[in-house]
């Protein structure tokens, strides 16, 4: 277990890192979508063809007598998808016509003819054929009463903020791969395959082979 050559090192840490990767990619989705009790952004037809790849990939997985690891993470992506599709037909369908049945319909809003028209710039009924000034702007007034736009930094900061957390979050998947792959190495889960098995000419069965491919199109669909 101690000679192991840098190549095949590098070779189980960055397919680590990219079980890792493929585990936790649907998660911020699974989680957005229960943070905003919303799934309008999903397609129901695009999540029920990728259900559809996963499977088949995961039978003929299974069929072919694939490494564990395959079967798992294919396993993982059915149960993610399945549990995508619920969210869309819960949060789409049932939850939203609950909700917009026991909603109270929207105030309509009225203008008081004698209100001065400088007095209504700040409301939320704006002039015809006018633009909503970005957040990234702060009104100040001169001393002559004339109004001045300055660019506020909290925009800038806020994407500076969504750039440091995705990298961060990047670094963190990299660790867990490398982190993971040095455990099961240690403790013999992991292994290099040797040029005996390697030059070892094995073929699938066929319906294994046609999953793969149905998998494929699904996939690209």
């Amino acid at each position: 277990m101690d000679d192991l050559s840098l190549r095949e090192a590098l070779s189980g840490t960055l397919g680590s890192i990219s079980l890792v990767s493929w585990v936790l990619v649907l998660v911020p989705q699974l989680a957005e979508n229960y943070r905003a009790k919303n799934a309008q952004s999903l397609s129901l037809a695009f999540l029920a063809v990728w259900f559809v790849g996963d499977l088949t990939n995961l039978i003929g997985a299974v069929w072919a007598q694939l490494v564990p690891t395959v079967i798992a993470l294919a396993f993982y992506f059915c149960l993610a998808d399945a549990v995508l599709i619920l969210q869309c037909l819960y949060y789409n369908y049932f939850f939203g016509h609950i909700f917009y049945r026991s909603s109270s319909p929207q105030a309509e809003i009225t203008e008081d003819p004698s209100r001065p028209l400088l007095a209504r710039q700040n409301s939320n009924v704006g002039l015809l054929g006018s633009r909503p000034r970005s957040s990234a702007f702060q009104k100040l007034w001169n001393t002559d009463g004339g109004e001045t736009l300055v660019a506020d930094d909290s925009e800038h900061n806020g994407w500076a903020k969504r750039w440091a957390r995705n990298v961060l979050i990047i670094l963190c998947v990299c660790v867990l791969g490398v982190v993971g792959w040095a455990i099961a190495w240690k403790t013999g889960l992991w292994a290099p395959v040797h040029e005996h098995y390697r030059n070892t000419d094995v073929r699938s069965p066929v319906g294994a082979e046609i999953l793969g491919y149905v998998s494929a199109v699904c996939y690209l669909g």
